[in-house]
C-alpha cells in the first residue's frame, strides 16, 4: 500500500507497510507514502549503444548495461538505468511514479504484486527495458512506464534456473530464500519461481508537536517502535506455446500467502501498545494471445482478501491541566476484491511509413470490505465501523497513427474515450498521448511528449470511517475526495548519443494526498487525504556516465524541479507553498581485484530541501551498497549488501498556518543481508551454417 517518495515527498500515517526487498510484508503503525521522482539518461560505451531512442522510449539493452552495471534480479536491474530509484522501496522517474509492465501485457495484479515478481526474476532474464515517456496506448497504461521485455528462447531447447538463499540483519534477522526455474522445449516453454521470506523486521519513529488547543498550546511528545514478524510466500508458473512467428499463446497462474504480526510500543505523552494480526491471500490468472495478423487478446482476473485484528491499548498525558485521555479499543476489518479484465488491440503497418493501432478494454470490480470498532466496555464505536459493497467499471477504447515522416521525424499519437462508473463517480474522460522525435543528425535527437491520466482514490480513502493507530494519531477517510487529472509535457535533447538533457513540466489540478492536521478543540493528529486546488512541478534534469579504465563503471545525474502547491480549503486554513529542489544520485561499480570477478557497487541519492503541501522535508541523504563476487564460470555468487547504511531517518514539519507537528521515521532500518546465488543451466543455439560476414559492415 505504500507509495514512492522524492522530489515532493510526502509523508503519510497508516497502519500498514509494504516489505521491502527481503523482509516479510510488515504491518507497520505508520506507513510512510511518498514520491521518489528521478529521471532516465542516456549510457553508451564505446560505438555499442546501452540506450537509443524510438518514437519517444528510451530503448535500454540491459544485457550490456549489467555487464557494466550487475544486478541480480530484474527488480534492482531496473535501478541500474541512469536516473532510476528505489529509495523507498518502489520505482521512480522523472518526477513522478513510474508503471511497471511485463512484456507489454495488461495484468490485474497491482503495481507491488509486480515488484515482488521481479525480485523473484534473475536478471539474466532481461532482454531490454522500454522506458517511456508517454506510454503507448496499446498498452493499457498512462503516463511514464517502463516495460520489460525478457529474453524470447521460443524453437531453442534450454533448462536453467537461480537459486538464492540468505539472511537478512537490521535489528532483527529474517531469512529468505528464492527459486527460479526456465525450461524450453522447442515451442513450448514454462518458467516457475517461489520466494520465501520468514522472520523479524523493526521501525521506528518519533513525533514532536506544540498542539494549538483552544488559545493555548500543548506540547506532546512520544517515541514509537514496531516489531513485526512476518512469513510470505509468492509463487508463480507460467506456460507459453509458439504456434509460428507472432503467433503465441501465455497463460500464467500467480499466487501470494503472507501472514504478519506486529506489536508496536510507544512511550513519551502518550503510552500505549497495540497487537495486530494480518493475512493476505492472492489468485491471479493472466491468458494473453498474440496472432500473426497484428490481433492480441488478453484476460486477467484476481482474487484479493486481507483481514486483520487490531488492539490499542493506551493513555495521554500531556500536563497537569489536561485530563487524561484513554484508548482501549478492538478492531477488526476485510477487505474482499474481485477483479476482471480483457483486452483486445489491433496493429496494421500501413504503406509510406503509416501505422494504425486500435482497441477496447474492459475491467469489472467488486470490492466488499469493512471495519468494525468496539471499546472496552464492547460498544460499537459509529465513527470507527464502516463497510462498502460495491461494483465498479471502466470501459475504454481507442485509436492511434504512427508515421515516419521522413529519415529524421517520426511521429505517433493517439485518442483513448475512457467510462469510469462506481457508485461515487461515473465519468467519461478523454485521454490523448503524442510522441514526436526528429533525429537531427547523429549527434543530436529531439523527441517531444505528452501524455494524460486520471487518479482515483482507493477505497478505503473515501470509506467515512476513523482508524486509531495510536492514542494521539487518527486516520480518517474522505467520502468527498475527488479523482485528480495530471499532464505530463516532456522535450528531451540527446546529444552525441552519451548525454541527456530534459526539460518537463507535470500539472495536476486537484491533486490529493495524505497530510496531517491538528484540531484546536481535542489532542489529536488528523491524517486525510484532501484535494488540493492543484499541484504543479516544472523541472530540468541532466546526466552522464563516466569509466575510468576497467575498475570503474557508472552513471551520475542532477534534477531540480520547482514545485507550486496551492489549497484554499485544507479543513479550515490554505496553503500556497512554492520550493526549488535538487537531486543528486546515481551507481558506481568498482572492480576491486583483476584475477576474480569482486566489485563494490554503491548507490548514493542526495535531496535537498522539498514540500509536500504542509509538509517541510528535511535534506535526504541516502548510501547503499552492496559487495558482490563472483565466480569465473558465473554459477556461484556471494553477495553483501548493505541498505540505508548510514540508517538516516525522514524529518518532515509541518508549521503552516496554526500547525506546528513534527514527524521523524525510518521505516527502513540500516540492514545487512548475506546471500549465496547458484546458477545452473543455460540454453544453446541450434546449429546453423554462418554467412560469411568478413567484408561486410564497417
Amino acid at each position: 500500500m505504500s507509495r514512492v517518495l522524492f522530489m515532493g515527498i510526502f509523508v503519510a500515517l497508516t497502519i500498514t507497510a509494504n516489505a521491502q526487498d527481503d523482509i516479510p510484508k510488515d504491518s507497520l503503525t505508520m506507513e510512510w507514502k511518498s514520491m521518489f521522482r528521478n529521471l532516465p539518461e542516456v549510457m553508451i560505451k564505446g560505438s555499442r549503444p546501452i540506450v537509443k531512442v524510438e518514437r519517444g522510449l528510451l530503448l535500454y539493452n540491459m544485457p550490456l548495461l549489467l555487464k557494466q552495471l550487475p544486478a541480480d534480479n530484474a527488480y534492482e536491474a531496473l535501478t541500474r538505468i541512469p536516473g532510476v530509484s528505489d529509495a523507498t522501496g518502489n520505482i521512480s522517474f522523472l518526477g513522478n511514479e513510474v508503471t511497471l509492465i511485463v512484456n507489454g501485457q495488461a495484468t490485474t495484479l497491482t503495481q507491488e504484486q509486480l515488484t515482488e515478481r521481479l525480485k523473484a526474476m534473475p536478471a539474466t532474464q532481461l532482454a531490454k527495458a522500454e522506458v517511456m515517456l508517454s506510454a503507448p496506448v496499446r498498452y493499457h497504461v498512462r503516463g511514464m512506464a517502463i516495460n520489460i521485455v525478457t529474453k524470447d528462447y521460443a524453437g531453442t531447447n534450454q533448462l536453467s534456473g537461480q537459486v538464492i538463499g540468505g539472511m537478512k540483519q537490521n535489528k532483527y534477522a529474517n531469512e529468505f530464500g528464492n527459486l527460479y526455474l526456465s525450461l524450453q522445449r522447442d515451442k513450448f516453454g514454462l518458467d516457475a519461481q517461489y520466494k520465501y521470506v520468514n522472520g523479524n523486521s523493526y521501525g521506528k519513529s518519533s513525533r514532536i508537536a506544540n498542539h494549538p488547543l483552544g488559545n493555548n498550546r500543548v506540547y506532546y511528545n512520544d517515541e514509537t517502535g514496531q516489531k513485526s514478524f512476518g512469513i510470505t510466500h509468492d509463487y508463480r508458473l507460467g506456460m507459453n506455446y509458439a504456434f509460428g512467428k507472432n503467433h503465441r499463446l501465455d497463460v500464467a497462474y500467480t499466487g501470494q500467502w503472507d501472514k504478519t504480526n506486529s506489536n508496536t510500543r510507544t512511550t513519551g505523552s502518550s503510552i500505549s501498545g497495540m497487537h495486530r494480526d494480518s493475512h493476505e491471500y492472492l489468485h491471479n490468472v493472466d491468458v494473453n494471445y498474440s496472432l500473426p495478423f497484428g490481433l492480441t487478446l488478453n484476460g486477467s482476473y484476481t482474487y484479493y482478501r486481507t483481514p486483520q485484528q487490531q488492539a490499542l491499548d493506551g493513555t495521554m498525558h500531556t500536563d497537569e491541566s489536561m485530563p487524561e485521555t484513554e484508548r482501549n479499543l478492538t478492531s477488526g476489518s476485510e477487505q474482499t476484491i474481485n477483479k476482471w479484465m480483457f483486452t483486445a488491440d489491433q496493429t496494421h503497418s500501413l504503406t509510406q511509413g503509416w501505422g494504425l493501432s486500435y482497441g477496447v478494454k474492459g475491467q469489472f470490480t467488486s470490492n466488499k470490505s469493512y471495519q468494525t470498532t468496539i471499546d472496552k466496555d464492547g460498544s460499537v464505536l459509529p465513527d470507527g465501523t464502516s463497510s462498502v459493497d460495491l461494483n465498479e467499471r471502466i470501459w475504454n477504447i481507442y485509436a492511434g497513427f504512427s508515421k515516419q515522416i521522413n529519415k529524421a521525424i517520426s511521429l505517433e499519437a493517439s485518442v483513448a474515450a475512457e467510462q469510469y462508473h462506481s457508485p461515487i463517480w461515473d465519468k467519461w474522460r478523454v485521454y490523448p498521448t503524442l510522441n514526436a522525435l526528429w533525429n537531427v543528425n547523429d549527434n543530436h535527437l529531439l523527441n517531444l511528449s505528452f501524455s494524460s491520466n486520471s487518479v482515483f482514490p482507493s477505497y478505503w480513502s473515501t470509506m467515512s470511517n476513523v482508524l486509531y493507530s495510536s492514542t494521539y494519531t487518527e486516520i480518517h477517510g474522505n467520502p468527498n475526495l475527488k479523482p485528480f487529472s495530471y499532464y505530463n509535457v516532456n522535450l528531451m535533447w540527446q546529444i552525441k548519443r552519451r548525454y541527456t538533457l530534459m526539460a518537463f513540466a507535470s500539472l495536476k489540478p486537484d491533486y490529493s494526498v495524505q497530510l496531517p492536521y491538528q484540531p484546536t478543540d481535542r489532542m489529536a493528529v488528523i491524517l486525510k487525504e484532501t484535494n488540493f486546488n492543484y499541484e504543479n512541478s516544472f523541472g530540468l534534469q541532466a546526466s552522464a556516465i563516466f569509466s575510468a579504465g576497467k575498475w570503474l563503471d557508472g552513471n551520475v545525474y542532477a534534477v531540480g524541479i520547482y514545485k507550486h502547491s496551492k489549497s484554499d480549503h485544507f479543513f479550515d486554513m490554505s496553503f500556497n507553498r512554492k520550493k526549488l529542489t535538487v537531486a543528486l544520485g546515481g551507481t558506481a561499480s568498482i572492480k576491486l581485484c583483476h584475477t576474480q570477478d569482486l566489485r563494490l557497487i554503491l548507490n548514493p541519492f542526495f535531496q535537498s530541501k522539498a514540500i509536500q503541501g504542509v509538509y517541510d522535508v528535511s535534506p535526504i541523504f541516502r548510501m547503499n551498497a552492496k559487495l558482490q563476487w563472483t565466480s569465473h564460470d558465473g554459477r556461484w555468487g556471494l553477495r553483501l549488501n548493505g541498505n540505508n547504511i548510514f540508517n538516516y531517518k525522514y524529518d518532515t514539519r509541518s508549521v503552516q498556518g496554526n500547525q506546528d507537528y513534527r514527524m521523524k521515521i525510518n521505516y527502513s532500518w540500516a540492514s545487512v543481508t548475506f546471500a549465496v546465488i547458484y546458477k545452473f543451466g543455460g540454453y544453446k543455439e541450434k546449429s546453423i551454417k554462418k554467412v560469411d560476414t568478413s567484408r561486410m559492415g564497417h
